[in-house]
């Protein structure tokens, strides 16, 4: 911004006046909103100081108003009738506020145009990869990657580009087979928590690995975990566990000789992530290839204790399934395993049930989903509102009878009280096969 002698003198002039200083704003803002200096600026309240300086400025008597009313063209035709004569309004504006006062339209012609070159350099940087095309779509559509990504792009994140640079080439060099996170981003990004999931890169790889493998996003980190090992991405290969019993396996050489002494003296293990990676393939030999899957542990132990059949398989997943099932289902239908699921007739239940029927299908068959098992062992526990709205959700067209009963009765039936029915089904099936 130039400014002429007469212009710094009306800016010094202005500025020394403190009964001025609102109605710069006020012109600051006008100029801001509508790309010029024109209208009325109402001064409300008016302090002694401010009535003293405009009415000897407008050449009118404002000591008693309550509100004062500054016409902006009489304002510029006062200043041209001054020693200050040829002085345009907005220079006077920057020079009072010492700033370039960039118009609405000019911010947001400028956030464009930077929002622009933002993704130009994304692309540039990706052009012949995997991520490439995806982030084209992503840009012409304005779709949920872009407008998550921009999120962050509006909150001025100082190092974005970056990390979402480094984001897509985690997605370009997704690894070929089973990888913890800490030595893929070690390799990918020489940073071992390059990619974690609390940091700016490893929510924009999140981003990016559901739009690109088109899933939604995890609400948990159940499903985190599972979204990572679905693209052979390892978060912690010990915590998460599962319970099984009567289950052989092999290794890439050998027979799992730990399972083995399990299966043979007839007792459950509990099998980690470390576990499962290094299993190859179930024993396809065993004599009922079925396996049933349990919600809850007392109703594991019952069914183990009890069954004449002591070398059913069994597992369970203490609730919702955790990474560790979701393997040792995988490793089971592989080996050509039927499924049985046996859990609680309550919306938690039922929600379960139905995440493993979307994820197996007809591979996947139900024990005690229906009216009479509900009715049967139907508790006292009331269901809230806030629980059987859960029930909404619900997409398998077997679940969907029952959870209609569950929000009529407002009650729980709990796998508990189910026990020897499911006894019952393990040895009618098991009967069936001799």
């Amino acid at each position: 911004m130039k400014e002429t002698n007469k212009l710094k003198e009306a800016i010094k002039y202005f500025k020394s006046k403190e009964g001025y200083n609102r109605l710069f704003k006020g012109m600051k803002n006008k100029y801001i909103s509508l790309g010029e200096i024109k209208g009325n600026i109402i001064i409300q309240k008016p302090t002694n100081i401010e009535k003293q300086h405009l009415s000897g400025l407008m050449r009118k008597d404002y000591s008693k108003n309550s509100a004062i009313n500054i016409n902006l063209k009489k304002f510029k035709q006062i200043i041209d009738e001054s020693k200050f004569e040829g002085i345009e309004l907005t220079e006077l504006l920057k020079g009072y506020f010492n700033e370039d006062i960039l118009t609405k339209k000019q911010n947001i012609e400028n956030y464009q145009n930077d929002l622009q070159l933002f993704w130009k350099e994304i692309l540039k940087q990706n052009e012949g990869t995997y991520i490439y095309n995806y982030l084209i779509k992503s840009i012409k559509n304005k779709d949920i990657l872009y407008q998550n990504i921009k999120k962050y792009y509006n909150k001025k994140e100082k190092t974005l580009k970056e990390q979402l640079l480094n984001a897509c080439k985690c997605i370009n060099k997704l690894p070929k087979t089973l990888t913890r996170i800490p030595v893929f981003a070690s390799t990918i990004l020489s940073n071992p928590h390059g990619i974690d999931k609390k940091t700016l890169c490893g929510k924009l790889f999140i981003l990016l690995l559901c739009y690109t493998k088109n899933t939604v996003y995890p609400k948990n980190s159940e499903e985190l975990s599972e979204l990572y090992y679905n693209n052979n991405l390892l978060v912690d290969d010990i915590s998460s566990m599962v319970l099984c019993k009567n289950i052989e396996a092999y290794t890439k050489s050998e027979k799992h000789l730990g399972l083995s002494g399990f299966y043979k003296y007839n007792e459950p293990i509990f099998l980690t992530l470390y576990n499962l990676i290094n299993l190859k393939y179930i024993n396809e030999e065993n004599p009922y290839k079925k396996v049933v899957i349990l919600e809850n542990p007392a109703v594991f132990m019952g069914i183990a204790q009890k069954c004449k059949i002591k070398d059913f398989p069994l597992i369970c997943t203490y609730g919702q399934v955790k990474l560790a099932g979701i393997m040792l289902i995988d490793l089971l239908i592989k080996a050509g395993y039927e499924l049985y699921y046996s859990g609680d007739l309550d919306p938690e239940g039922i929600q379960i049930a139905d995440r493993l029927k979307q994820s197996y299908k007809e591979k996947l068959n139900f024990i005690g989903f229906n009216k009479e098992t509900y009715y049967k062992n139907i508790s006292d526990v009331y269901l809230p509102d806030s629980r059987l709205q859960k029930l909404a959700s619900v997409k398998s067209e077997e679940l969907k009878s029952i959870s209609e009963e569950i929000k009529k009765n407002k009650r729980a039936a709990y796998e508990e009280k189910n026990i020897d029915n499911i006894i019952s089904f393990i040895e009618t099936i098991c009967a069936n096969l001799q």
